[in-house]
């Protein structure tokens, strides 16, 4: 199990910028197209040891392998992480067919985002079909 983190920029990080980043960051999500959230990224950053090139490929790679199963956009969910930050919220990413793909933390503190990690064990891995 990997866990990235994505670091935003911080002058980005708050108020309306920051939800830009987080509709911005859903909306690429559920349209698999990772040029909808790629100009709001610092290059600076790190994200468990990642550039932004590297994360960015790491969701290119989530996307193609949602495409590969059938996936032209994912449907939007949500549900709890159950490992690393046990209880948080999360953003989960659905196929059509309701099979969870991939889903994400979106780490927010007084208004302002701090992180956005991938999460393997949100609670929709766990659902039984």
């Amino acid at each position: 199990m990997e866990l990235i983190k994505l670091k935003v920029k911080a002058k980005a990080s708050k108020g309306t910028e920051a939800n830009l980043i987080i509709n911005s960051f859903i909306e690429a999500c559920t349209k698999l197209d990772t040029n909808l959230i790629e100009p709001l990224l610092n290059e600076e950053q790190y994200f468990e040891e990642k550039n932004k090139w590297k994360f960015l490929a790491f969701l290119k790679g989530q996307f193609a392998a949602a495409k590969g199963k059938g996936c032209d956009r994912t449907i939007l969910g949500r549900g709890k992480c159950e490992m690393c930050v046990i209880g948080h919220d999360t953003y989960e990413f659905f196929g059509a067919d309701r099979k969870i793909r991939f889903s994400y933390i979106i780490e927010e503190k007084d208004g302002e985002i701090k992180d956005i990690y991938n999460c393997n064990a949100s609670s929709g891995w766990f659902k039984k079909e």
